[in-house]
């Protein structure tokens, strides 16, 4: 006897069963909305997460570049030298965003 690995074989379309709370307002009008257009609420439903869903592209990851300091002792950091090196790097943004002016 023959036996399917899943019953999902069996089925055209795979769906999961949930159940959400919503708000009264929100049901009744999607509700009429269904019957307006003669479909079921579960096509409003899941019509609105796609929507949703394909206009939330993923964020776009970018590089980022970090300042290079160059160093008088390589491999010596003392906090007076991070701290010189940060308020350089904050005159230089300043600089750069007073002539962007």
């Amino acid at each position: 006897m023959f036996q399917f690995a899943s019953l999902s074989y069996l089925c055209k379309n795979d769906f999961m069963r949930t159940t959400i709370e919503i708000p009264d307002d929100l049901f009744r009008k999607a509700k009429a909305q269904a019957a307006l257009e003669g479909v079921r609420l579960r096509d409003v439903i899941e019509r609105g997460l796609r929507l949703v869903l394909a206009e939330s592209a993923p964020p776009v990851s970018r590089r980022v570049s970090f300042p290079l300091h160059r160093s008088q002792r390589p491999g010596v950091l003392s906090a007076e030298d991070v701290s010189r090196a940060e308020e350089q790097t904050q005159r230089d943004d300043d600089a750069s965003r007073a002539d962007a002016v």
